[in-house]
């Protein structure tokens, strides 16, 4: 990821959120990310955090795969698994690439999934692109505050993608051919089951490509 270019984040300064619904950030970007590792900040983008990415198979990771798993899938699948400041999540396909899966992070108010994942997404593959996002707003962080998970895919050339959470980016590196898995704790309206991800597309030098508002809504 290209460790020369990133230094630790600024520790977090403490900020009530009592009034703002999904606030997840203070005045500095976390210090830390969900399991404790240190936050890297990417320095051609001010206030950065990256979300930890790497590429494995489902055998390596074990339970953690074993959790999610769907019927079907063969447990040497290869995953890309991310881990962020407050969400987590799993993607892999399925053989022949004709379908996306998702295993996303959290606590499952409904009490249906065991730790650490709370839902369970997929998606159609057509030619290699993602028909719909697949929202997911089923799952809440470890305060209990509601949580929205959508794919990305990532334009020609990109990187990086980053993900405003208010007070910080989130970036997530683009891995392997699959779209990227991002979250918010943000703009998340439970009533209409909508969301919305503002996102910017970055190179790998932190060029900005593109960057727009993805806004979703869970699919019937």
């Amino acid at each position: 990821m290209g460790l020369d270019r990133l230094r630790p984040a600024t520790v977090a300064i403490g900020l009530l959120c009592a009034f703002l619904t999904g606030c997840h950030g203070g005045k500095a970007p976390p210090a830390r990310l969900l399991y404790g590792e240190a936050a890297a900040e990417f320095e051609p983008v001010p206030d950065s955090v990256i979300s930890v990415g790497r590429v494995l198979t489902g055998t390596a990771l074990g339970r953690r795969f074993a959790l999610c798993r769907p019927a079907g899938i063969p447990p040497d699948v290869l995953v890309v698994e991310r881990i962020g400041v407050f969400a987590e999540s799993l993607t892999f396909a399925a053989r022949r690439n004709e379908t996306v899966y998702a295993c996303d992070g959290g606590i499952d108010p409904a009490g249906e999934h065991h730790l650490p994942w709370c839902g369970r997404s997929a998606g159609r593959l057509v030619a290699g692109r993602l028909l719909d996002p697949r929202l997911d707003i089923l799952c809440r962080d470890r305060d209990r505050r509601p949580l929205a998970y959508a794919w990305v895919v990532p334009t020609a050339g990109a990187h990086w993608i980053g993900v405003d959470q208010g007070r910080y980016t989130e970036l997530y590196e683009v891995l392997g051919t699959l779209p990227v898995r991002i979250a918010t704790g943000r703009q998340i309206d439970l009533a209409r089951s909508r969301a919305a991800f503002v996102v910017t597309q970055y190179d790998a030098h932190g060029k900005a490509l593109i960057k727009g508002k993805l806004e979703a809504g869970v699919a019937g």
